[in-house]
């Protein structure tokens, strides 16, 4: 697996399909995945890049292969830290994967031409917003390269717990499900996430129209349709209980929630089958954007019907296509 190492000495790993043959006019996506499926989960869109035009890197956050752990120090802030100690911490993850994009332009030679489309997979958005958040703290070069490269960010299957929105009352996924035993709850996860659910009517925006446990019986998780190596080579349940388990849910929300206003309506700053919090953090967006009325936000929603949470893997001809179409907007 290739890597970068950035000035502080943090590295990166990455899978890369490689520059599209003739060079020139073509987009680069540079993907953050989410929690627990790394980024071999991206590794069937690889194939049909160059056809499309498209050069897909995919990058593991720290504690997944290829990348660095994270300090004693570090784990401590994200399980025991004040709000002010979390908000600086995101803010570092965001300075840090901002650098490791800027030295990607520089090392791999990414035309401008064709440009970067940023895309946060499922959990991965956290970090994609803690990127933009902390574009102000970076060197005013690389702040200058971002803003001439970057021409799309996508918030790709993003959970409402990634945006901070508080869990609502009542509401379970598989970490805080008090019937499934904490060791059980990688693998109860895994499945859940993976799951086609059968909701209700979702243009009312009601969660009461959502469902934790209505699984379609005639479709099978997508974990469950995976040979051991394919598993293998997409997951690593590690990271959950180090720090990915704790950024999603209380009481790191407070910190996460700053960071999604900032990154989206601070206007300094320029699927139908999935889990529910899928469903409901795209609620919350449509409903912030409705409600702020701010012509200024550029912010675009697409919905992608029938699909659960693995639409990279399930559908990869599906994925590009709307990628495409979301950056072509």
């Amino acid at each position: 697996m290739p890597s970068l190492t950035l000035k502080s000495g943090v590295v990166f790993g990455y899978t890369d399909s490689g520059a599209v043959s003739g060079g020139g006019d073509y987009t680069t996506l540079v993907i953050i995945h989410g929690h627990t499926f790394h980024s071999g989960t991206f590794q069937r869109l690889n194939p049909l890049a160059q056809p499309n035009s498209l050069r897909i890197i995919s990058v593991n956050r720290r504690e997944y292969p290829g990348s660095s752990p994270y300090s004693a120090q570090e784990l401590t802030a994200f399980a025991e830290g004040t709000d002010a100690e979390r908000a600086s911490l995101l803010e570092q993850q965001g300075r840090d994967l901002a650098m490791f994009l800027d030295g990607l332009i520089s090392e791999l030679s990414i035309p401008q031409t064709g440009g970067i489309a940023l895309i946060g997979w499922s959990m991965g958005t956290l970090f994609v917003l803690a990127l933009i958040a902390s574009i102000e703290t970076l060197p005013t070069a690389t702040q200058e390269r971002l803003s001439s490269f970057v021409r799309t960010v996508i918030m790709l299957q993003s959970p409402s717990l990634a945006l901070g929105v508080p869990i609502p009352s009542g509401w379970l996924i598989p970490h805080t499900d008090p019937n499934i035993a904490p060791e059980s709850r990688g693998l109860a996860f895994a499945k859940w996430v993976s799951s086609y659910f059968i909701h209700g009517d979702l243009s009312s925006h009601d969660i009461d129209h959502l469902t934790y446990t209505n699984t379609d019986p005639s479709k099978s998780a997508t974990i469950e349709t995976l040979s051991p190596e394919e598993l293998f080579a997409m997951t690593d349940f590690a990271p959950a209980e180090k720090y990915d388990n704790i950024i999603g849910l209380p009481p790191f929300a407070g910190a996460v929630f700053k960071q999604t206003n900032k990154a989206l309506f601070d206007p300094t700053y320029t699927a139908g089958a999935e889990p529910w919090p899928i469903i409901y953090g795209a609620w919350f967006l449509e409903d912030q954007l409705h409600e702020m009325n701010n012509p200024e936000l550029a912010i675009e929603f697409k919905v992608i019907d029938g699909s659960n949470h693995f639409l990279v893997w399930e559908a990869p001809e599906k994925a590009i296509n709307e990628l495409k179409e979301c950056f072509s907007i």
